[in-house]
């Protein structure tokens, strides 16, 4: 480990390019971070997930339907699970080895660098594959490559940011997934229905943004040496955290789990459900799925800001978990039966207040219940895959549920079953005793 800067010197202030060495167990950062080393991480941060959204939104799934039309719904799930399963795994790994790095460039930079340049030459791969087999390879390389970058993007904030600033620095960097969603849907309604273009231009911006971080970043260095070795038992030990020792963390784990799956339900299948129901096809979906996402994220951003004040006035977390939970299936109700694409845009309206109100106090009630202080970067790492292993498991089942009735294409059983899914995680979270 390295120190870091001094606590004269902002982060953004200092030679460009120039490694930090320092001592082995240096404290965490002092200095306040300023305004361009801020714009250029949450940058960064936007021109990645601008470039990975748009195919779990909207590309990969005209892609699909491009290759195989008939068993689109199928082999969609195949694609996202099997891209989902490498995600899980990619950022554990990558981030230890980042961790462990002793390149004279920092120990974050070359990982970001790296999975910057090959993510892009992986969007190219996945616009020209033709078969579903050469798609699952294409999007678990899309995974795996993107992951590198996150897995050296995301330690960049407590690497660099003091705990004054952690706060601030944090909902601007939390915003970009929300906001890329929306450029992303932008992006891809501007160059559909050419695919090629739209799967493959938005990767520019994550050259771009990237390449500004890595001139602005000034990265922690480790002596060779002084990294600790990579051993099994680490790998190992990132994805598990004892639930006897941290019950609330185990029902906080699980809740967020459920909840996730049920919103994974609506989110990833709504662009067959609008082609199916409403007879949108490839020129006109991109426009849709852009006026549902706009929506969405107003709606998510508006509850979120809203929601987390009023949380943190009346100490209580659980309470709005469930109210999150009943929103959503109400969300998914509306969406399973809507007659027209009006009704669909409500459904995500309401459904992007229910995200929003979840998110607001999610992310501070598990702070609460974290086992231990002094293992924040693993438990948090073992909350990752309540976030990721949804993705696996969802299009897996979805298959199953969409069969049902023999046509293949039940998506109101499947916004439905999400809708249960969701409520069952939200009571789970009640049950959390040390946190109201």
């Amino acid at each position: 480990m390295t120190a870091a800067p001094s606590p004269a010197t902002p982060p953004d202030a200092l030679a460009p390019g120039a490694p930090v060495p320092a001592p082995s167990g240096a404290p965490r950062p002092t200095a306040p971070v300023g305004a361009g080393f801020q714009s250029s991480l949450t940058f960064a941060f936007f021109g990645t997930w601008i470039a990975l959204l748009p195919a779990t939104q909207v590309t990969l799934a005209l892609k699909v339907t491009q290759i195989d039309a008939e068993g689109r719904a199928a082999a969609l799930s195949l694609v996202l699970g099997v891209g989902a399963f490498v995600a899980l795994i990619a950022q554990n790994i990558f981030g230890a080895l980042s961790d462990r790095t002793t390149s004279r460039f920092g120990m974050r930079r070359p990982w970001i660098a790296a999975g910057a340049i090959l993510g892009v030459s992986s969007l190219f791969l996945l616009a020209s594959a033709s078969t579903i087999p050469m798609l699952v390879v294409a999007w678990a390389c899309t995974q795996l490559t993107f992951n590198i970058l996150l897995a050296g993007l995301n330690p960049v904030l407590p690497d660099q940011v003091p705990s004054s600033q952690l706060g601030k620095v944090s909902a601007l960097v939390g915003m970009t997934q929300s906001l890329a969603a929306v450029g992303g849907a932008w992006f891809a309604q501007l160059f559909l229905p050419d695919l090629t273009k739209a799967i493959v231009i938005p990767g520019i911006l994550t050259l771009v943004s990237v390449g500004i971080l890595m001139v602005v970043l000034r990265d922690r260095t480790v002596p060779r040496g002084a990294a600790p070795r990579f051993r099994i038992t680490t790998f190992l030990g990132a994805f598990w955290t004892n639930p006897r020792k941290a019950p609330d963390f185990a029902l906080a784990w699980w809740s967020r789990f459920l909840v996730f799956c049920g919103n994974f339900t609506l989110a990833s299948y709504q662009v067959y459900f609008l082609m199916d129901r409403f007879g949108y096809d490839n020129t006109a979906i991109g426009g849709k799925i852009l006026q549902v996402t706009a929506v969405t994220t107003v709606c998510t951003i508006a509850a979120s800001l809203l929601v987390g004040r009023i949380s943190d006035r009346l100490q209580r977390r659980k309470m709005f978990v469930l109210i999150s939970a009943v929103v959503l299936a109400v969300a998914h109700g509306l969406a399973a039966f809507a007659g027209t694409f009006e009704m669909f845009l409500a459904a995500s309206a309401v459904a992007g207040l229910a995200i929003g109100v979840y998110l607001a106090v999610d992310s501070a009630l598990i702070a609460e219940v974290l086992p231990s202080r002094a293992d924040v970067g693993k438990d948090m790492g073992v909350l990752h895959l309540a976030n990721v292993l949804p993705q696996t498991l969802v299009p897996v089942a979805a298959p199953v549920v969409l069969a049902i009735g023999g046509g293949g294409e039940n998506y109101p059983a499947l916004f439905v079953a999400g809708a249960i899914v969701g409520i069952i995680g939200a009571v789970v979270n009640q049950f959390i005793r040390s946190v109201r």
